[in-house]
């Protein structure tokens, strides 16, 4: 058997990396956003998704396996990505570099603020044992407290702004890596296409900031309360 090369390995390691990036990682950054979204329809209808998720069987054991687990396995790999690639873009300032460059740049800052977001809900939420319908009024309350200050929403707006493009930006990344777009005019409407994904995604996550921070509802458990 033939053994891989450095180079190869490389090839191979950003193809998974791009996959992994794309699911689960993706598909929960947009269902996240999305669910989080239906606080700007009402408190109501936000705590209805969360008690939903809350009350899943095997729910902790389906966020270690489909979540946890592959963010940190991405995190890793774009770590290492990031500090053995060459940074090029002073001498070669094309744009695909420059994307290229702010990918790795954002990666980092989605690290940091994840420790900080799980810090700041989901560790508290085990450890206090916030369960099934005792996790939505206590989460809200954390989002509440968090979107008072300016602190708070400056974290939650780069986080969210960093997530959002390093994901259309990836998403880009992956279909070329895998070979779904070939050629100039398809990779440039491609561009287009999966900014206008990561401009929606924002503007989902900008808005239920600004509900949380205008409007801090407070609620009670639906069940039980």
């Amino acid at each position: 058997m033939a053994k891989i090369n450095q180079d190869q390995a490389h090839f191979y390691l950003l193809k998974i990396n791009s996959l992994l990036g794309l699911v689960p990682i993706g598909v929960f950054l947009a269902f996240h956003l999305g669910i989080n979204s239906l606080r700007t329809v009402g408190p109501l209808q936000y705590q209805w998704s969360i008690d939903l998720i809350n009350n899943m069987p095997f729910l902790f054991g389906i966020e270690v396996v489909f979540i946890y687990l592959p963010l940190l396995l991405h995190s890793l790999m774009g770590f290492y990505i990031y500090f053995s690639g060459k940074r090029n873009v002073v001498h070669y300032g094309y744009p695909r570099n420059w994307l290229y460059t702010l990918q790795r740049i954002t990666g980092v800052l989605i690290f940091g603020f994840l420790i900080y977001h799980l810090g700041t809900t989901v560790v508290p939420k085990l450890f206090y044992g916030k369960h099934q319908f005792l996790a939505a009024p206590f989460l809200m309350d954390v989002m509440n407290a968090e979107f008072q200050t300016w602190t708070g929403r400056i974290i939650y707006l780069i986080g969210i702004s960093a997530a959002t493009f390093h994901f259309a930006n990836g998403l880009w990344g992956f279909c070329v890596s895998w070979g779904i777009i070939i050629g100039r005019n398809a990779q440039r409407n491609a561009s287009v296409v999966f900014a206008m994904v990561g401009l929606v995604l924002t503007v989902l996550g900008f808005a239920t900031v600004l509900e949380f921070s205008l409007d801090p509802v407070p609620v009670t458990p639906t069940v039980g309360g």
